[in-house]
């Protein structure tokens, strides 16, 4: 049997390199005091933290830039409901006759969105040192996604820039509304799930153990389910940290291996041959793929480099090798409907929509239309697919919840036996 103080140095080992692997990661470049530059990559709480401590060694930061988060992540991008307010307030004030590094300095101050009023202030810096709008933007896809990149610098071949902008903000309003009606049905089951580990968290560290020393001093035999509970909340102290660096492990494993095309294409095939995710991952795709397109062929963007830029709007692997495929022959000189329905890019109905888009010159419009029309359909799905899992996870914690009460008063129900 380990000592307490074994106990306590295995479970601070634990939380210690679990914390290391939750920090952001940054990679940077700084010169030595003989000249060298100096290439690597470091934990820290901050890029100024980072700063702080390479400077304090005697180094000359030339560059820091995150790299990623612990567990695989990536490090934080900007939301699109924080780009969405700064996009409405900067196309105001070019709309309302300023200049662009005007107004840049006035949508730049942003208190309650840091990282965006970071990449603002160098957008800034880069414009009034003479790049343009698209060109400094790109410098940052943190925050700027190829979609956002496209439609400013059409606005800046046409000098339409503000028309432009009002465009993408309909495509950025409907995107975060899509994503509000996402989180929103998520929310529910997620807080039913966080209630159920809370719940069994406190029965096994608070409750449990005042049953075995209960039980410990009957000393008699006692029901088998019993017998594996308990032992089960003997050995929590050696299966609790193990259980928490497995799970540390795993989530980065799995966040390593999602991070590779060969990994998320495997997955995102697995989803599709789901009965009722894959359905759900052609509306979200089909809804995604429609809007872009929309958006980008009203700013006046041709369809093939349209299509090639729209690819920034998926997010499932399957989709965008398809939507590669359509590219090609859209190149090639086929149509978008014949392009769609030879790849299964979107589903039979929105190609036939496509095509009467083609055929009366209005195909801007018609996409518009596809979207709104998944975008609907995706709406019901998920109530519906609501609707059956909410029951279910209340069935679920009533069966463990329950299950856990029932074997832990068993003994009780026969204690007349037990005593004797």
């Amino acid at each position: 049997m380990r000592s307490l103080r074994d106990e306590a140095l295995w479970t601070l080992w634990v939380f210690w390199h679990t914390l290391l692997w939750l920090m952001p990661h940054y990679a940077y470049i700084a010169l030595a005091e003989n000249g060298a530059t100096l290439t690597g990559e470091s934990v820290a709480a901050s890029e100024e933290a980072l700063r702080a401590e390479l400077s304090g060694r005697g180094f000359l930061v030339q560059q820091v830039r995150p790299k990623g988060a612990g567990l695989g992540l990536r490090a934080r991008r900007v939301r699109p409901e924080e780009f969405a307010l700064f996009n409405q307030e900067f196309m105001a004030l070019v709309r309302a006759g300023l200049t662009v590094p005007d107004a840049l300095a006035l949508a730049s101050d942003r208190p309650d969105s840091p990282t965006l009023a970071k990449v603002l202030v160098r957008v800034l810096e880069d414009v009034r040192n003479g790049a343009s709008l698209s060109d400094a933007c790109a410098r940052h896809p943190e925050a700027f996604e190829r979609l956002y990149l496209a439609a400013v610098r059409t606005g800046e071949k046409t000098g339409d820039l503000d028309a432009v902008l009002a465009r993408y903000q309909d495509y950025l309003r409907h995107r975060v509304a899509l994503r509000k009606k996402v989180s929103q049905a998520l929310a529910y089951p997620m807080f039913l799930l966080i209630a159920l580990a809370v719940i069994l968290a406190v029965l096994f560290v608070f409750v449990m153990p005042r049953f075995v020393a209960m039980y410990a001093d009957l000393g008699a035999a006692l029901p088998f389910p019993t017998r594996v509970l308990l032992s089960i909340v003997d050995h929590l102290y050696i299966a609790g940290p193990a259980l928490v660096g497995i799970a540390a492990l795993a989530a980065w494993g799995w966040r390593s291996w999602l991070s590779t095309e060969a990994g998320r294409r495997r997955l995102d095939r697995v989803r599709e041959r789901l009965p009722y995710v894959g359905e759900l991952a052609r509306i979200v795709a089909a809804a995604q793929l429609a809007r872009s397109l929309s958006t980008l062929l009203a700013g006046g963007t041709p369809l093939v480099e349209a299509l090639r830029t729209a690819a920034s709007s998926l997010t499932n692997q399957l989709y965008l090798d398809r939507l590669e495929l359509a590219t090609k022959q859209v190149t090639e000189g086929s149509g978008l409907a014949q392009a769609v329905r030879a790849t299964a890019l979107m589903p039979p109905m929105a190609a036939r929509m496509i095509e009467v888009g083609e055929a009366s010159g209005g195909l801007d419009a018609m996409l518009a239309e596809v979207a709104r029309f998944y975008e609907e359909v995706l709406d019901s799905r998920l109530a519906r697919v609501m609707a059956l899992i909410e029951p279910l996870l209340m069935l679920l914690m009533g069966l463990l919840i329950g299950g856990i009460i029932i074997v832990m008063y068993l003994p009780v129900f026969h204690m007349a036996d037990i005593i004797k």
